[in-house]
């Protein structure tokens, strides 16, 4: 009947759903199992193909005998085929193969334009080695070589920085480290470093008045302008030993560590008492039957050479006129002092105070200058640092020193002339006094004095006492003196 189709439809119906969806159900399932290892199997591959690539980039499989024998014969080759082309390098025992050329090669093309005309310099003071041309510094400098002084085809700066100062040798003539006291203007990040008796005045009075500077402590680092001024060392010196017999004398109550006083003390100009140095001075002999400045007049200015013998006006401007007292108790000093022990900072050497007393390498200059000419230097420095249109308004307006040193560079200085009379000094006390100067001579590049040179050309050049030394240590090239000072030679 109409009914029991129906309640037989109805079953049939729900058991055909029930079924569909038990079957959708397990679709999903095999599928998401499916996904999964698909995934799994391809990482497996994935990761196989990056192994067998890591060990076929690692693999160095040995050679075999035959591969050995093949290199070997090879090698062999290149090495006769490199003797053939300079057969002299088996004569001098460098019977070598390219590799070692190559290295030169190498190590040549990171020199530094300075060590590159060193490197030449050295190949040609010995053409008749032809294997030089491929050495290197640290092979040509196996030994140290000797060289007159001024003869180095570098500049003054460039020298200084290849320059060593033994901090043990010349401790006292060091100043602090590459911190400084310097006058520093910021404007234009700019700082001098002042040497007694190489243009200081000058260039103290340039940089406060010129270039607004300030006497501070500065470290001396890149990308810092430094800039100084170094002088002839024989010239410094007569003047550091009239600036310092000066300031040592009997008579002379400040800052004179020498300086007795009564009960040891003394008054200064703004009328305050002072302990007095009292310290036993090193040379009395350069002050003796000298007690009062007037004393010292009457030597460098006797009153049988005055207009007026009992006036001193004419003195302060005069030229020396010393019967020769002065110059041969120089003579004596030069010969007395070792050269490591100045008994004033105004006795110091340029290099040392050029450089840092940890190392004894050169501090951080970017410009060194010379005193001949310190008037056109300053006027360039001037141009670099304000512009081709910069003018010395200020210096102009001050008035200049007019003595005979002035018209060899001393814009601002002292302003009388020198109360030793160098002309009475002997050539063997010149001699002595480049000896105790021969660091400047040497890392500064200067000649000798021309007399001097002449002597000592004369007596073997190169093999001469007053000689230069270079060698290779520390990975760099150093320049010194050929002897160091040492105990006083009597």
């Amino acid at each position: 009947s109409g009914v029991s189709r129906e309640r037989i439809k109805m079953p049939l119906a729900a058991k055909t759903k029930a079924q569909r969806q038990r079957r959708d159900k397990g679709g999903y399932a095999a599928a998401a199992i499916f996904k999964v290892a698909w995934l799994i199997v391809l990482a497996i591959f994935l990761v196989s193909i990056a192994t067998t690539m890591n060990m076929a980039i690692n693999a160095t499989p040995a050679p075999s005998y035959r591969e050995e024998q093949l290199n070997d014969r090879t090698m062999k080759r290149v090495d006769r085929r490199a003797q053939k082309i300079s057969p002299e390098a088996k004569s001098v025992g460098i019977s070598s193969s390219h590799r070692n050329e190559h290295q030169n090669s190498i190590l040549s093309s990171t020199l530094s334009s300075d060590e590159e005309t060193i490197l030449k310099w050295l190949r040609q003071r010995d053409k008749s080695n032809t294997s030089n041309d491929s050495a290197i510094p640290s092979q040509l400098l196996t030994s140290p070589i000797y060289f007159a002084p001024g003869t180095l085809p570098l500049s003054q700066l460039s020298t200084l920085k290849h320059c060593y100062a033994d901090p043990t040798i010349y401790r006292q003539h060091f100043k602090e480290k590459s911190t400084r006291r310097v006058p520093y203007s910021k404007k234009i990040d700019l700082a001098y470093v002042l040497l007694p008796k190489s243009g200081s005045s000058t260039g103290r009075f340039m940089m406060k008045h010129e270039f607004d500077a300030v006497e501070q402590k500065v470290k001396l680092e890149p990308p810092m302008n430094v800039i100084s001024f170094v002088r002839e060392p024989l010239s410094r010196f007569y003047s550091q030993y009239d600036e310092a017999f000066v300031r040592t004398a009997p008579w002379k109550r400040e800052q004179n560590p020498y300086y007795a006083g009564a009960d040891g003390e003394y008054t200064n100009k703004k009328g305050t008492k002072r302990k007095a140095g009292g310290l036993p001075h090193p040379f009395p002999y350069l002050h003796e039957n000298m007690h009062s400045y007037k004393d010292y007049q009457d030597v460098f200015c006797p009153k049988r050479t005055r207009k007026n013998p009992e006036s001193y006006r004419e003195c302060t401007f005069a030229e020396s006129r010393e019967d020769g007292t002065l110059a041969s108790r120089l003579e004596r000093f030069v010969f007395d002092y070792d050269g490591r022990s100045p008994f004033d900072i105004h006795l110091t050497l340029q290099v040392p105070m050029l450089s840092n007393v940890e190392d004894g390498r050169a501090l951080h200059v970017t410009e060194l200058f010379n005193t001949t000419d310190a008037g056109r230097d300053w006027n360039a420095i001037a141009k670099r640092y304000w512009g081709e249109e910069a003018m010395f308004r200020k210096a102009r307006e001050k008035k200049l020193a007019r003595t005979k040193e002035s018209h060899s560079g001393v814009i601002q200085g002292r302003s009388y002339p020198r109360r030793l009379d160098v002309g009475l000094v002997g050539r063997e006390a010149e001699r002595r006094i480049c000896e105790l100067t021969l660091l400047d001579y040497c890392c500064l590049n200067f000649p000798l004095p021309k007399g001097i040179r002449e002597d000592e050309e004369e007596e073997g050049g190169e093999r001469s006492e007053l000689a230069c030394k270079m060698d290779y240590k520390g990975g760099r090239i150093r320049i010194q003196p050929g002897i160091f000072p040492g105990v006083a030679k009597k």
